[in-house]
């Protein structure tokens, strides 16, 4: 075999192992991120838990004694209110989703660490709420720019959400626009 076809090889094994198993064959501890990437991590894995539903694994993303506050959407005939604790927060977003189909897409956040396990993090968000049987029903289907105040604390190993106010970043919700849809 020629040496450049079993570098080729070589290469090629290396590439199909992927970057972790690579990196773990080579014997190094795998890098953990800083107080800032960890925060970002735990703000989409909050945000991939509600989209899933998984109402078992919030108590990862959130702490016992949560405060979340979306009373501001009160203002504008939406669910909303102030729920304490983490029960009542599982039990207003169940109701919340109900029968809908839901994404959370986060795009930036500002992080000031207070400490070595708090932090303030101002994160603005792109909420959709989708009912399939209701698509052209803004009470059912909308979407929400929001800004979210929030209060996230270092608690057993994990980044967890302690406080968060949320508020709408435009005058109401957006209704999406399907258009006319005649061929399917």
């Amino acid at each position: 075999m020629k040496f450049s076809t079993t570098v080729l090889l070589s290469l090629a094994s290396l590439a199909a192992a992927g970057p972790y198993e690579r990196h773990e064959a080579r014997g190094n501890a795998v890098p953990q991120p800083d107080a800032y990437e960890a925060i970002h991590q735990a703000e989409s894995r909050l945000a991939v838990t509600l989209d899933q539903k998984d109402w078992s694994a919030l108590g990862q993303s959130m702490t016992q004694d949560i405060i979340y506050d979306n009373s501001q959407f009160l203002q504008q005939g939406r669910r909303g209110g102030v729920y304490k604790g983490l029960e009542q927060v599982i039990n207003g977003t169940k109701q919340a989703f109900e029968g809908a189909q839901v994404s959370h897409s986060v795009t930036t956040a500002k992080i000031d660490l207070l400490s070595s396990i708090r932090a303030h993090v101002i994160t603005y968000l792109i909420y959709s709420h989708w009912d399939p049987k209701a698509l052209d029903d803004p009470s059912k289907t909308y979407r929400v720019w929001e800004q979210c105040d929030d209060i996230w604390v270092l608690e057993s190993g994990l980044w967890k959400l302690k406080y968060s106010k949320v508020t709408d970043q435009a005058p109401k919700f957006e209704v999406p626009y399907f258009g006319e849809d005649d061929k399917n």
